[in-house]
């Protein structure tokens, strides 16, 4: 929670910081943005646990796979739905 919250804090001074999210906006965007990260980090051990079981001497490669699918659905789901764009 403690890295969720830090990384939220990164992502909306910095990577959407066009995008601030402010007031009540700051924390429904901090809820969506755990939602989305749980998510994510289910998603990344699932995919690496399920590759290590078939093939347990391409650990690196496993692993490396949890991380890309975790990272592409958190920044899909956050861009998305925590940092939309402002109409």
């Amino acid at each position: 929670m403690a890295a969720m919250t830090f990384n939220f804090t990164l992502n909306n001074l910095l990577t959407y910081r066009d995008r601030r999210l402010r007031g009540l906006g700051l924390i429904r965007g901090w809820m969506t943005f755990n939602l989305a990260c749980s998510v994510g980090a289910i998603a990344n051990v699932g995919v690496a646990s399920y590759l290590f079981g078939t093939h347990k001497d391409l650990w690196a490669i496993s692993a490396l796979a949890g991380i890309v699918v975790g990272a592409v659905w958190n920044y899909a789901l956050t861009q998305t739905y925590t940092w939309k764009t402002q109409t």
